[in-house]
């Protein structure tokens, strides 16, 4: 399950890429292509692209527990009495995820097989059928 866990993640990144990129384009209408010289500016735009990823990986985890990549592997984030993510839990998930985002994914090769960031936030990843998916 740790290389589903994997794969997922990777498809995730490369359609929050994707997402970025269009969010991208407001904000560098916004203030032009030189802004990457200003450090407040830059600054501004990281905090929006951790904003943005937020919305997109809440939302999902949220309303189903699944992002696309979780679908696409037939897994599903739960919390760890089998319920879907309350706010505060994808809150606290999330944040976990940006301060441990290098590492987190050492947590597979662990006895409990978890990211790091879903043992902090007393989060899980699990298998679901096809016909629990639908």
């Amino acid at each position: 399950m740790r290389f589903k866990i994997l794969f997922a993640l990777f498809y995730d990144v490369i359609l929050l890429i994707a997402v970025w990129m269009a969010a991208s384009v407001p904000f560098v209408i916004w203030q032009g292509g030189n802004f990457a010289g200003n450090a407040k500016i830059t600054l501004a735009f990281q905090i929006y692209l951790i904003a943005i990823t937020y919305l997109y990986l809440s939302y999902f985890w949220l309303q189903s527990g699944q992002t696309p990549g979780l679908r696409t592997w037939k897994l599903q984030l739960l919390d760890e009495n089998n319920r879907l993510l309350g706010r505060y839990q994808a809150n606290l998930r999330f944040l976990w995820l940006i301060l441990l985002f290098l590492i987190s994914w050492i947590g597979l090769f662990t006895p409990k097989k978890q990211l790091l960031h879903d043992q902090l936030a007393k989060t899980k990843i699990v298998s679901v059928s096809s016909a629990d998916n639908s």
